[in-house]
């Protein structure tokens, strides 16, 4: 399973890290770069046979879980 993880604040001022559990921790310029990034990755994952699971932290600190398709999984 791929698993990618997208906290809430930046890494550093104005770049967002998504932490890929197989692939070190790209970055970008926005959070909605991060998560577009992490949903094309995922959906390319499951098309290749590959399980994965994207978290993003929300403001209020707890993490969500979504699917290849962005949708919440309980």
């Amino acid at each position: 399973m791929i698993i990618f993880d997208i906290p809430y604040a930046p890494l550093h001022s104005g770049e967002w890290s998504v932490e890929v559990s197989n692939d070190g921790n790209p970055e970008f310029k926005s959070r909605h770069d991060a998560l577009r990034f992490a949903v094309s990755s995922a959906l390319k994952a499951h098309q290749q046979g590959n399980d994965s699971l994207i978290t993003v932290e929300g403001i209020d600190g707890q993490w969500r879980m979504f699917d290849h398709r962005a949708k919440g999984v309980a």
